[in-house]
């Protein structure tokens, strides 16, 4: 994907949750039954303002992690006026990761990568989710682009699971994922020491096929398995949901 894909993506996103913020802050999230619209949109925000600060001072801006930041009240917005500070601290963070080349060496919160395109990517697919998260709760979700959502099912592997596994983590059975709308296959092999994730056709112990974007709202906790066309042993799909919950 390209910086300029990225950043049309994260503007289109931004400025929707900017609508939003303008609007009702406790609407409930359907499937995040103890968070409102309101309590996501600060998340996100705050997350934006963690990182944005944190690339332009080269480290991270609070040693104990964004969770610990973003929960200090000395950092919490005010209520009222959620629409133009969403909007101000995606600005910002805006300009901090897309002033740069993708290649440009920042700090970031990955193990591997340490370029701004990690960046593009990863806070693109924030705000694509928790967009979807927010008009969820005023009842107008919209499927996310199927391109989209392909990369954002790659980073799931390529970030998350890869980085963020539970060391404890322990299951067997291999998943086969594949979109209908969009060129995006992955073959998931559990093992006791880990998952291996190869981008291909082949045969699982379970398949699940269906729209991108419906793939990766499964992928992330929003939509359950049974939205999706299944073959095999959907429990070991259920399974695969519940323990990727990283």
């Amino acid at each position: 994907m390209t910086p300029d894909f990225y950043k049309t993506a994260f503007d289109e996103a931004t400025t929707r949750i900017t609508e939003l913020a303008n609007q009702d802050h406790q609407s409930v999230i359907p499937h995040i039954p103890d968070w409102t619209a309101g309590n996501v949109i600060i998340h996100v925000g705050l997350v934006f303002s963690f990182v944005d600060q944190s690339i332009r001072q080269g480290a991270p801006v609070d040693q104990r992690g964004v969770a610990a930041w973003a929960n200090d009240p000395i950092n919490q917005p005010d209520i009222s006026e959620l629409g133009p500070w969403f909007q101000s601290v995606a600005d910002a963070l805006d300009d901090a990761i897309w002033t740069h080349q993708p290649d440009d060496q920042v700090w970031t919160s990955s193990q591997r990568m340490d370029t701004a395109q990690f960046w593009m990517r990863r806070m693109t697919q924030e705000a694509v989710m928790h967009r979807w998260d927010i008009e969820a709760a005023h009842g107008d979700s919209q499927p996310i682009d199927a391109e989209l959502a392909v990369d954002g099912i790659d980073e799931f592997y390529d970030f998350f699971v890869a980085e963020r596994l539970p060391e404890d983590f322990s299951g067997k059975g291999t998943v086969h994922l594949h979109a209908t709308d969009a060129e995006g296959e992955w073959m998931i092999t559990r093992k006791n020491d880990g998952i291996t994730v190869e981008k291909m056709h082949g045969k699982g112990d379970v398949a699940a096929r269906g729209p991108a974007s419906d793939l990766l709202l499964f992928v992330w906790n929003r939509k359950p398995p049974t939205g999706l066309e299944t073959f095999g042993n959907i429990e070991l799909l259920e399974e695969h949901q519940r323990l990727l919950q990283i």
